[in-house]
């Protein structure tokens, strides 16, 4: 199947820091639609099923959370073609298919990763300085990059982590309701992989596996159930 011309964006804060005023960000380089649609399309027929695929990176050895990665939902962002109850919802079983290892393959869950839902807020996502609260919301970014996740480190571990999804792109919460549409499920699964210490891994010879860079196709949501790769790499940190 032809995939999507959707490219997931990771930007991380590459330096430690000892306030919210220190630290250096990176920002994942997007690129035209046009370009990811093609290189999308020559990607997908050598990637191995996700249950025999074991390939997995990490964001850096031993990077995770101490403690529960605790979120708040700016729901004021939300499309107004979108529910806001629907997204917070998605948001909150995309955050449970990576701390529960959700998988078709047969594997436990042998994840410690946690996560809380705190409520909405009117904070905003804020991939420029470290407000010492975790934000997910909506918001413009460049055609063909569906969402950025921005992280902090101290010490070697996961502190804040913020996440801003496209606006610019039309989101379906279900597969009844999509038309042409991106699931925000599969796309907010990969994030969150991003936010508990996942990297990606290649396209090509990877593509089926949740942490791969470009989603399986419109109205597709088997991304947001995890691979073999997926599930070693939270166990590996977790």
């Amino acid at each position: 199947m032809r995939r999507v011309a959707a490219l997931i964006a990771a930007m991380s804060i590459l330096a430690a820091f000892s306030g919210p005023a220190n630290g250096a960000v990176l920002v994942g380089e997007g690129t035209s639609e046009a370009a990811l649609r093609q290189s999308a399309a020559q990607a997908s027929p050598r990637s191995a099923r996700p249950c025999n695929d074991s390939t997995y990176r990490l964001i850096s050895p031993g990077v995770g959370w101490t403690e529960t990665y605790e979120w708040s939902f700016r729901a004021s962002t939300t499309p107004s073609r979108m529910g806001k109850s629907g997204v917070a919802n998605i948001l909150k079983r995309s955050f449970d298919n990576i701390t529960t290892a959700r998988n078709d393959c047969g594997l436990p869950d042998r994840v410690s990763a946690e996560h809380r839902y705190l409520g909405t807020t009117e904070r905003r996502p804020d991939c420029l300085r470290r407000d010492g609260h975790n934000v997910i919301g909506f918001g413009r970014l460049q055609f063909g990059v569906l969402a950025v996740t921005c992280f902090w480190m101290r010490g070697g571990r996961m502190v804040e982590a913020d996440i801003k999804i496209n606006s610019r792109e039309s989101w379906a919460l279900a597969r009844k309701q999509c038309r042409q549409r991106l699931l925000l499920e599969a796309t907010m699964t990969h994030e969150a992989g991003h936010v508990f210490g996942l990297g990606h891994v290649g396209e090509r010879r990877h593509g089926r596996l949740t942490m791969s860079p470009f989603l399986n196709g419109s109205c597709q949501n088997s991304e947001a159930t995890l691979g073999l790769g997926d599930v070693r790499g939270l166990e590996a940190l977790y």
